[in-house]
């Protein structure tokens, strides 16, 4: 036995040692977590140093009006189907590759009623004269049946655990999208090749990346069952789109793109430091898509006891960045120390990032009452308090209405989880 093969062994004894207070299979989550693991710390360096050059090198004002532009994005991605993913990831870790194309072209179809919005919403800021504006939403209608469209060869990666394939695509792209704004903003500061360089080579990126991986699929009958769930999830996911965004739209509208840039970098660190975990419900998808509701309800207890020890590595992490942010701030960020007291509040809801896994199983069992009622209740809260608190308290408003939202969220989460696989409910 050669060396490499007694450490893995040594490893592989190690892990199946410590499922005994884990209570996981944690050779598998060693396997498949360390690839996702790195995906996300790809992602959050990548954020990073995209925050480090707008920092730098782009005013305040372009950077908030950058970020309104894609919280306006996000909203009209709403009719590309988002909720196919969950749906196919389903359908793929079942054994069932046969509803992609029929996705996909489910998802084109519906992005053109998109397309048409966008650019009635550019008509009528051409009617306005406000030039930058105008092009923002036709940019947005012209890429939309490709932008966020192409991305299920991640729902496909992740249904099949092919987490290696998954990091290293996902880091390709990011390294495209990544490369393309910086070297843009080494160059100018105008908002509208700023908008072309995040847009036009991440939705080419996607593109390939998903003819490559996707592109043989077979095109087998596909099980309507599969097409109706993605579409009951995107419905399903409208009002958490649109409170996940109306933070941003808000603070523009009240208080400018200069405060939504000071907004953005407070919560920007803390929402990266978390990127490295994030793979955990998508680790456990695929485990609770396997498991029939019965399995799950026998498991309960130790659903509690992986969630203490998730938060407790949250909670672990958000101390440290508490004392260490005016540090980073002064030294990569000095000119938005403004956004350090705000950034420390915000860090406290880290540990709403427990809610990924009990979310994983809800979505993977298709507990489509549960999921309605989820994503109608937080989105709802959430909006309220933004709609209350940002127009009395500005940015503070907007980060303790965060707070609050996610912390609320979580508990509603955690407790209709709990209810409806103790009580074997749909």
């Amino acid at each position: 036995m050669t060396e490499m093969e007694t450490l893995r062994a040594h490893a592989y004894r190690f892990l199946r040692w410590s499922e005994k207070y884990t209570k996981t299979d944690m050779v598998y989550a060693a396997s498949g977590g360390v690839w996702l693991m790195v995906g996300q710390s790809m992602s959050s360096l990548s954020v990073f140093l995209l925050s480090l050059a707008f920092a730098n090198l782009v005013p305040p004002e372009t950077y908030g009006v950058y970020k309104y532009v894609l919280s306006i994005a996000a909203l009209f991605a709403l009719f590309t189907l988002p909720g196919m993913h969950t749906a196919i990831g389903r359908a793929v870790a079942r054994g069932n590759t046969g509803a992609i194309p029929e996705a996909m072209r489910a998802r084109i179809l519906w992005s053109l009623f998109g397309m048409l919005v966008a650019f009635l919403g550019g008509a009528y800021y051409f009617i306005k004269g406000n030039n930058e504006l105008t092009f923002a939403f036709l940019l947005i209608g012209v890429i939309l049946p490709v932008f966020d469209t192409y991305t299920l060869y991640n729902a496909y990666l992740t249904g099949t655990r092919n987490f290696k394939t998954q990091t290293i695509v996902h880091g390709a792209v990011q390294l495209v999208s990544t490369a393309s704004l910086v070297l843009t903003l080494f160059f100018t500061t105008n908002l509208l090749y700023i908008l072309v360089a995040y847009f036009l080579p991440l939705a080419m990126a996607r593109f390939i990346a998903y003819r490559f991986i996707l592109g043989d699929i077979p095109h087998e009958s596909p099980d309507p069952a599969v097409i109706r769930y993605g579409k009951q999830l995107s419905v399903i996911g409208i009002l958490s789109t649109v409170a996940s965004n109306v933070d941003k739209i808000l603070l523009w509208k009240f208080l400018g793109p200069a405060q939504l840039a000071v907004y953005a970098f407070s919560i920007a660190i803390p929402e990266q430091l978390k990127g490295p975990l994030r793979g955990v419900g998508e680790l456990a998808f695929p485990k609770f898509a396997a498991q029939t509701p019965e399995q799950i309800s026998n498991s309960l207890p130790l659903l509690w006891r992986k969630l203490i020890l998730y938060g407790v590595v949250l909670v672990t992490i958000s101390v440290i960045y508490i004392l260490l942010a005016p540090y980073i701030f002064a030294f990569f960020f000095p000119q938005y120390m403004e956004s350090v007291l705000y950034s420390q509040i915000f860090a406290t809801s880290l540990v709403a990032g427990i809610s990924v896994i009990p979310v994983a199983a809800l979505e993977a069992q298709k507990k489509i009452v549960a999921q309605y009622f989820l994503n109608t209740i937080q989105p709802i809260t959430s909006i309220v308090l933004m709609l209350m608190l940002i127009p009395i308290f500005g940015v503070m408003g907007a980060i303790s209405g965060l707070v609050i939202g996610r912390l609320m969220s979580t508990l509603y989460i955690i407790g209709t989880t709990i209810f409806i696989f103790r009580n074997r409910q749909t």
